[in-house]
């Protein structure tokens, strides 16, 4: 299979006017759908008490940040659970800048999902025409609302930042493939790097983009660009690593190494039926692994739109450079949930930051599919 050369037909980008007009409806669409939810936020207090969940970890972690120092006294030892290390500090900065308010972090939260949409459009602009540009958005928007926003954006959860950090990454990423920018390639790693810090089963994103820019051209500069790329990662990670090191003396790095969370099959002969119910369950059939839940219908056909693509892609034997890397991010996104996580934990939490992603993909795989389909009808119209 081929890669698309780099003035390859099938990239449609719309001029700014267009792209401006599209961004003015998307943020009216959004106004609609968050408002009401935004409005019961005020008056803006602290709701997060004593308990056992995740958002009571980040906010008791944040605010032995915000009063006793960056090493976060609260954790003696190695940092573990919950994941999310580096959201512990942006909670703190938010306390730290607007008070010990809770309501203050979900407002902000609102406020990065909608500019991460926005982000995901401006990443894709260039693959996709301007009408399935802006369909694509709204799909965001809708998928947002109704999986995300309803049940995630109000509570302490590191998905909120992971969410808002994707649509950067995928920008500088696509710059990189682009024009090969070593700016592009550090930013890419930075950006991956404080993925990690953020949830780290996305450690796996940046070594895949960088094998995957090898794949396309084994040159020098796109070697540096690699090792740029990589470097980024290892420069945020070491955050963590100094923290750990600061506390305890030991470059652990527990957050990874740490297994008492982690999922596993009972034997050789259970683990068929044991990873088949999981990636039903990252498909949308959350039956298979918690049976009161039903299915996400709209979920199946972003995963069906997946499909058009690679089917499309498999007959005319060629794939776009983004649309690949767009694929290798599920891959190394859903691997390391599918093989150890507990991905049931609070709903579909761990599941929705890929969605834009793979709306993309489902969108770019109508567009192309349909495009082929309405040119053959033309030319046996006409002959």
């Amino acid at each position: 299979m081929s890669r698309a050369r780099k003035n390859h037909p099938n990239r449609f980008p719309a001029t700014r006017a267009g792209r401006v007009a599209i961004y003015c409806v998307l943020a009216g669409a959004m106004v609609i759908a968050f408002h009401s939810g935004v409005q019961t936020l005020f008056p803006l207090a602290n709701d997060v008490g004593p308990s056992g969940d995740d958002w009571w970890s980040y906010h008791r972690f944040a605010v032995s940040v915000l009063y006793g120092g960056m090493s976060m006294p609260a954790v003696q030892g190695p940092y573990t659970r919950p994941g999310g290390f580096g959201y512990v500090y942006f909670v703190a900065a938010v306390y730290a800048l607007l008070g010990v308010r809770s309501q203050v972090v979900y407002l902000i939260q609102a406020f990065l999902l909608a500019l991460s949409v926005l982000g995901f459009v401006h990443a894709f602009r260039r693959r996709l025409t301007p009408f399935y540009l802006l369909v694509y958005g709204l799909l965001v928007i809708v998928f947002a609302y109704l999986d995300h926003f309803r049940f995630y954006t109000f509570r302490l959860l590191s998905e909120n930042l992971l969410i808002f950090l994707l649509a950067p990454l995928f920008i500088a990423f696509e710059r990189l493939l682009s024009s090969g920018s070593r700016l592009a390639a550090a930013a890419t790693g930075l950006l991956a790097g404080a993925c990690f810090l953020v949830r780290p089963n996305t450690l796996f994103l940046a070594p895949a983009w960088a094998l995957l820019l090898l794949y396309r051209k084994r040159d020098r500069q796109t070697i540096i660009n690699g090792a740029i790329l990589i470097a980024g990662v290892v420069l945020m990670a070491g955050l963590i690593l100094w923290r750990d090191y600061a506390v305890t003396a030991t470059f652990d790095l527990r957050v990874l190494t740490t297994r008492q969370d982690w999922l596993h099959p009972l034997s050789i002969g259970d683990a068929f039926p044991f990873y088949g119910r999981r990636i039903l369950y990252a498909l949308g059939y959350l039956h298979g692994l918690i049976p009161e839940f039903g299915s996400m219908w709209h979920w199946y056909a972003a995963w069906a739109g997946v499909l058009l693509l690679v089917g499309w892609c498999l007959r005319n034997r060629q794939i776009d450079d983004l649309d690949l890397a767009a694929l290798v991010f599920l891959a190394a996104y859903y691997g390391p949930l599918i093989a150890v996580a507990d991905i049931t934990n609070y709903g579909i939490r761990m599941l929705t930051p890929a969605m834009p992603v793979v709306l993309y993909l489902a969108v770019r795989g109508a567009m192309l599919t349909l495009s082929r389909r309405n040119s053959s009808s033309y030319f046996r119209g006409h002959r």
